[in-house]
């Protein structure tokens, strides 16, 4: 990308601010060096980071960074072999290391350990007791302690007895009474690290000693008496002696950080990429922003409540969010309206944020916005004109859209400010059409701010293109920073002029010449947006009027579902009044004809098919010497015998001759006839004791082992069986007895006398 470009887009001047978020001097060119990104996967990289961070913030507040020391530099130094460390060069190394340590057992409180938090779990050594090392040979001023050695300990005590002997053996010189006329001052002082007594010139009349210093006015000597050489001497060898374990301290310690280094440097890297990624979080917080999901190039453009973030600087709570959408299927945004109108603004939003996106930094906006990965990002914003080069303003913006084409390869985003400006309209109308049409081909994607109506006009043409107008108030000429689709903005530069308080005389001579051909064009792109609206009311109007029939019929289709179900309601109550009539009939007659009940249950059926929907399933009919299939025993056998009434026969299954209700049996094709004088063997578990226990079963379970029970009793020939069951809640035995009650196998079912917890059950 350009670098051209990021400073148009005022991107350089965003990572000014995103820097002033850090807590370490150190991360600063890492900030200033971030740049847009080339893949997807470099781009969500950077964004689970930040997300990682955003949730650290979130859930635990801030990471503790302030404070930390840039140990780049002794890093680089350590390494060397030989080198040795200062004191305070030490120190600062021992404050990193506490640093990471408090930072690391902040991470590891954390509640939500994202991929990222982790990695620097792992990647930050705690290297406490280097620190502590470091801690207790070398105070906060850098003074190296008593207690970094045994022999440094030694020296000091005999350097202060030494001082202590000799600072009284000069107090005893200067009291003496033929010293006192040649003392100028009586004090004790240091020069050339000798211990002095400062005397008048004329000392040596009194005094024999060594002179290692005068005063500016040579009326002071600086004397060191004869019988204090040797303590001097004395003083200064151990100085040497201190000054050697010293360095020889800073050289073991220099030595433990030498063999921890590659542990600190990792330290370093991780603090900084931690700090790098805590700073874009935290910018992210201040400025509301949000993940952009970065789709293929080919894809459209939609965020919603888009802000720029030096608008938001400037204009702060009066700030207007913009929505911001291109289709996949548009290639060129036009952007129009009046001066002052926000055009610029809007065309730096976009490319602002799209860059800030392809940098895989969260952007200020609302919901999930969708930005595709354009190869490549170019603008051209302001004024080109060069005075040194002697080119006019079109000359450079020509030049400045020639070098882009140049650069241009497909999949780029394109941003011109004012394309084809500064030249007769006519002929910016005709470039700036071109250019929009190579780039077109080129499979850019193209956002263009313009005055000219011929481009609104080239907009409202072209199927790959979407005018935009600016919203602005007239009444009051104050922009509205909105942004219209589909519709083109008025220039208005003649109204702007009228309102504010132009004279007329300008005013009219001004329309008289803005020509026939601007009015006419004026008048074009003023009849399309006409149309434009008319056809967004009456389109608004139909979308009311079928949303309006789409109820109606939604609510007709309830009140005839409504009365449906009233209908046969009622006919389900007028059946089974007809039913319980016919029951009682059927009571009646039961001595009577089998035809009659016949004819009744003809009506009954016919009275089924009259009044409900529902389809009545044909009764299948069963006469003597048809071939049948019991429904619960799954076992096939012949009929012997019907009863008057029709509802039940006498099955010959096997050797067993039984009643059973026509309801269970189902008639066997006669493919699946079995000859009569063929004996049907059924093979079946044998009971040996006609007693079932279902105590402790759930009511489904022994309803299931009852009715196996009970086929097999039936095929066996038993007589009787007994059902155990228990008492408890009487829930089982209600069931059981129910059910047995209902089968048509059942010649009488009843409780044992002797104990209620049975059901005996005689079968036919």
């Amino acid at each position: 990308m350009v670098d051209k470009t990021l400073s148009y887009l005022d991107f350089l001047k965003l990572l000014n601010i995103i820097v002033q978020y850090s807590s370490t001097p150190f991360i600063h060119d890492l900030v200033a060096g971030i740049r847009p990104l080339k893949t997807h996967a470099e781009i969500t990289g950077r964004q689970e980071k930040i997300d990682a961070l955003l949730e650290v913030i979130k859930w635990d507040g801030k990471v503790p960074l302030s404070d930390i020391p840039d140990i780049g530099d002794i890093v680089k130094r350590v390494i060397i072999k030989d080198s040795v460390l200062e004191a305070q060069e030490l120190l600062l190394t021992a404050g990193f290391i506490r640093v990471c340590d408090d930072t690391l057992s902040f991470l590891k409180r954390t509640h939500n350990k994202k991929p990222f938090v982790s990695e620097l779990l792992e990647r930050i050594k705690r290297l406490t007791a280097l620190s502590t090392k470091i801690s207790r040979a070398i105070n906060i001023e850098g003074y190296i302690e008593d207690s970094a050695s045994y022999e440094l300990s030694r020296i000091r005590s005999d350097l202060f007895m030494l001082r202590e002997r000799i600072r009284k053996q000069l107090e005893k010189i200067m009291e003496k009474e033929p010293v006192r006329p040649i003392i100028q001052d009586f004090y004790i002082s240091l020069r050339n690290n000798r211990y002095v007594i400062p005397l008048k010139p004329n000392f040596n009349e009194v005094l024999k000693g060594i002179v290692h210093d005068y005063s500016h006015s040579l009326k002071t000597s600086f004397v060191e008496p004869v019988e204090c050489v040797e303590l001097n001497n004395s003083i200064n060898i151990l100085v040497e002696e201190e000054k050697e374990e010293e360095k020889r301290i800073l050289r073991n310690l220099t030595e433990s950080v030498r063999e921890s280094a590659e542990d600190i440097k990792g330290n370093l890297a991780a603090i900084q990429e931690l700090d790098f990624y805590h700073a874009i979080a935290l910018f992210s917080i201040e400025y509301g922003c949000t993940r952009p999901e970065v789709t293929d190039s080919t894809g459209g453009i939609e965020i919603r409540n888009a802000v720029n973030p030096f608008i938001a600087i400037s204009k702060k709570s009066q700030t207007v969010p913009v929505d911001i959408t291109m289709e996949s299927g548009k290639q060129v945004m036009i952007i129009s309206g009046p001066n002052a109108g926000g055009k610029t603004a809007a065309l730096k939003t976009i490319g602002l944020l799209s860059v800030m996106a392809k940098s895989g930094l969260y952007i200020p906006a609302s919901g999930t916005p969708v930005i595709p990965l354009f190869s490549n990002i170019f603008a051209i914003i302001g004024d080109e004109q060069d005075i040194a080069m002697e080119l006019s303003s079109f000359t450079a913006h020509m030049y400045a859209i020639k070098d882009l084409y140049n650069h241009a390869d497909g999949n780029e985003l394109v941003l011109i400010d004012e394309i084809g400006g500064a030249t007769e309209p006519q002929e910016a109308s005709a470039i700036a059409m071109g250019v929009i049409d190579a780039f077109i081909e080129k499979g850019c994607r193209v956002v263009v701010t313009t005055h000219l109506n011929l481009l609104k006009a080239y907009g409202y043409t072209r199927d790959f293109a979407i005018n935009v107008a600016t919203a602005f108030d007239m009444d009051n000429s104050k922009p509205l920073y909105k942004l219209l689709y589909g519709t083109a903005g008025y220039s208005n530069a003649i109204h702007v002029a009228k309102n504010i308080d132009v004279p007329p005389k300008i005013i009219e001579k001004s329309y008289e010449y803005l020509g026939k051909q601007e009015y006419m064009l004026n008048s074009l792109v003023s009849s399309l947006e006409t149309e434009r609206k008319n056809m967004a009311e009456e389109r608004k109007r139909l979308t009311g009027l079928k949303e309006e029939f789409k109820n109606r019929l939604s609510l007709l289709k309830e009140k005839r579902d409504e009365y449906m179900q009233k209908v046969e309601e009622k006919c389900r109550n007028l059946l089974s009044e007809i039913e319980i009539e016919i029951e009682e009939i059927k009571k009646e007659v039961a001595k009577k004809e089998r035809t009659s009940i016949t004819r009744s249950k003809g009506k009954l059926k016919n009275l089924r098919k009259r009044f409900l929907r529902e389809e009545i399933p044909e009764e299948e009919k069963i006469s003597v010497g048809d071939f049948v299939k019991v429904k619960t025993l799954g076992s096939s056998g012949y009929v012997v015998d019907e009863d008057r009434e029709g509802d039940s026969c006498e099955v010959v299954i096997g050797n067993v001759r039984t009643k059973i209700k026509k309801v269970y049996l189902h008639k066997i094709p006669s493919e699946g006839r079995v000859p009569l004088k063929t004996p049907i063997q059924v093979d079946v578990q044998k009971i040996e004791v006609p007693q079932l226990n279902l105590i402790g079963m759930r009511v489904e379970e022994a309803l299931r082992e009852l009715d196996t029970f009970m086929d097999r009793a039936i095929v066996q020939g038993v007589s009787s069986v007994k059902i155990v069951h228990g008492i408890g809640t009487g829930r089982l035995m209600q069931a059981v007895r129910s059910h047995l009650s209902d089968t048509g196998y059942s010649k009488k079912v009843h409780g044992d006398e002797k104990n209620t917890g049975v059901t005996i059950v005689e079968l036919l």
